[in-house]
């Protein structure tokens, strides 16, 4: 009788979730798209190589979510949204539906980004990255300047981490003061994301970048980030970014735009 009863409530239970399930409202991500014919892209300003403001050479992100638009059909729509990276946290950059299809330039595979949105992972890496004239961290007591950027890295933990290592962390707003604080010595070394490291004006010759320690910080690869609950447009995007893949196309986009090259410093 036990086991009759289990049996019950098993398939009770399974007739609660299917009825639940019937309930939820339908997932038009996708339909709704190819009714305005338009899929519509968020990126930062700039963020180069991903996002560049250029418009011979816009950006991997902005070329690789064109031909994902192109593949399924549609337009895409850039919007430049100057909030994105402003913040800390990612939800406080006031992002909406009616704004953005995809979230592109600098997102990072992370399981913070992953927290509030999907993620559909690029072929390019980010981490945080240290810059300094030996190629190293300083010595304990030192000042480090630190730039987040837009990416959705732990900002928490490299936190911690520069005060388990007796550093003094400090934040700067822009490329421009981070360059400044560390050419003038009020910094002795910077920790950035590595794409931001792209715009920083900085003598390559005088300055290395490095990875910092691979136990605390593995690099991740940048990805762009779709709402959660758009199953329907996330498997086109995805089918789309199968077939670019097939045909060659990402591959020609990757040697464009260095995406899969050494980390390196260079002076725009």
């Amino acid at each position: 009788m036990n086991r009759w009863r289990a049996a019950a409530v098993n398939l009770g239970a399974v007739i609660v979730l299917l009825v639940a399930a019937s309930l939820l409202p339908p997932d038009t991500s996708l339909s709704d798209r190819e009714r305005s014919g338009v899929l519509k892209l968020c990126v930062p300003q700039s963020f180069p190589p991903l996002v560049t403001g250029d418009p011979e050479m816009p950006g991997y992100d902005v070329e690789l979510a064109g031909a994902i638009a192109s593949e399924m059909g549609l337009r895409l729509q850039v919007n430049t949204l100057p909030a994105i990276g402003r913040d800390y946290n990612p939800r406080n950059w006031s992002l909406t539906r009616a704004q953005c299809d995809i979230i592109g330039g600098g997102v990072a595979d992370s399981a913070q980004t992953r927290s509030f949105l999907q993620t559909i992972p690029t072929d390019s890496r980010t981490g945080w990255i240290g810059i300094s004239a030996t190629g190293t961290m300083p010595e304990t007591g030192s000042v480090v300047a630190v730039l987040p950027g837009t990416s959705g890295l732990d900002r928490v933990a490299l936190s911690t981490w520069l005060r388990s290592q007796g550093l003094r962390g400090q934040l700067v707003r822009s490329p421009v003061q981070l360059s400044q604080d560390l050419a003038s010595g009020v910094a002795q070394t910077a920790v950035t994301e590595r794409f931001l490291a792209n715009g920083l004006e900085l003598d390559p010759a005088a300055n290395k970048a490095f990875w910092l320690e691979s136990d605390h910080f593995a690099p991740v690869s940048t990805a762009l980030g779709l709402w959660k609950g758009d199953q329907t447009l996330k498997r086109a995007v995805e089918a789309a970014t199968t077939r670019l893949e097939a045909s060659g196309s990402l591959e020609k986009l990757r040697k464009r735009y260095g995406v899969g090259a050494e980390l390196t410093l260079t002076n725009p």
